[in-house]
């Protein structure tokens, strides 16, 4: 990993780099993704990969899966340096929501779901520290 004097940071990982903004950017226009929107996305990618993956080896149809991953900071003015701030820079709460098509399998994926939550090294490991709303919403 090298920091840039832009204040981005190139990341390298096996063969593959990719360039990581500020930890937390609030304009929308920044051109970088910030090291939480990364955090936030990957939490979502391993939830519907770990869903549709549990399907296809189960046999389930799940026709299509996306995420909508939502957090609040405890205190952003901490993270920001405000003198006073009464709460920390960490996250607060995680929401997910998770849409599946799944034609009339609905018992059978919410199952994969359970197994998807309990397998997942992010889930896992960020319950720990933060709230997380984890929900399933199917169509068939």
């Amino acid at each position: 990993m090298s920091a840039a004097a832009d204040g981005s940071a190139t990341v390298f990982v096996r063969k593959h780099r990719f360039v990581v903004g500020a930890p937390v950017t609030f304009d929308e226009q920044d051109p970088r993704i910030s090291a939480l929107e990364y955090v936030l996305g990957a939490l979502g990618a391993d939830l519907v990969n770990g869903l549709v993956a549990a399907a296809r080896a189960r046999h389930v149809p799940v026709d299509h899966a996306e995420a909508v991953v939502k957090a609040s900071l405890d205190d952003a003015l901490a993270h920001l340096g405000v003198v006073g701030a009464s709460g920390g820079p960490g996250l607060a709460r995680i929401q997910v929501k998770v849409y599946a098509s799944t034609g009339d399998h609905d018992d059978a994926v919410r199952r994969l779901w359970q197994e998807t939550l309990a397998r997942s090294p992010l889930v896992a490991t960020l319950q720990q520290v933060v709230r997380l709303d984890l929900e399933l919403d199917l169509t068939d």
